[in-house]
């Protein structure tokens, strides 16, 4: 199943790989809500943020979880870059549950530069995106340069963030130490100042977004 990817899965197996995505994405999603309801979720740093503007927001790969908890619906338009391998597919549609408005579907490989164009095109007209810079697989909490290149392009800041799990389980078998809030927990969003990239401050910027992060 290597070669297959969300757009050229066997049509002799398409229905039932259809049902079983979205079984998956309706279970996951429908965990999501239900530990949005019973956590309790708190913002710190919103005075960072103007309600008029867009963003490219950023944080490592193990707030995945979290991330979801907190965003189960998105006020604002998103884009999001995602892998397109075949296995993605419940992914795309919790995303599409969150309200998601566009996949841009690409990597290494795969339409990845047509992907990130795509992208920045979106955020040249008012679209959000998050980005985890340290995904899909790791280095752990090792900053790729595609956030600075994405934003210097589209001249939208970058705002990163962490989420912080006081009381959480970590699946200890995950690349990234992924983390569970625990019900009835807090959930901590911790947002950073907006960081300004210009193709001549690389490192100056990615110093500002890893440490807040």
């Amino acid at each position: 199943m290597a070669k297959y990817n969300v757009n050229n899965v066997p049509i002799w197996i398409w229905p039932f790989y259809m049902l079983c995505s979205m079984a998956f994405a309706i279970v996951a999603y429908s965990l999501f809500v239900i530990w949005y309801l019973l956590c309790r979720i708190e913002y710190k740093g919103m005075e960072h943020l103007s309600p008029s503007k867009n963003y490219i927001y950023c944080m490592w790969h193990d707030n995945l979880l979290p991330y979801f908890v907190v965003n189960v619906r998105y006020s604002k338009r998103y884009i999001w870059l995602n892998h397109p391998a075949w296995y993605m597919k419940p992914v795309h549609l919790i995303l599409f549950f969150t309200g998601t408005k566009k996949l841009a579907l690409g990597s290494s490989g795969n339409a990845g530069k047509e992907a990130l164009q795509e992208v920045i095109e979106h955020l040249k007209l008012g679209y959000n995106t998050l980005i985890t810079p340290d995904g899909p697989s790791g280095p752990l909490k090792a900053l790729k340069q595609g956030v600075l290149d994405m934003s210097a392009a589209s001249e939208v800041e970058v705002v990163p963030f962490k989420i912080i799990t006081p009381r959480a389980w970590t699946v200890g078998f995950t690349w990234d130490g992924k983390r569970i809030p625990m019900p009835l927990s807090t959930i901590i969003v911790q947002y950073g100042k907006p960081v300004k990239v210009l193709p001549g401050n690389y490192d100056e910027a990615q110093e500002q977004i890893i440490s807040q992060m």
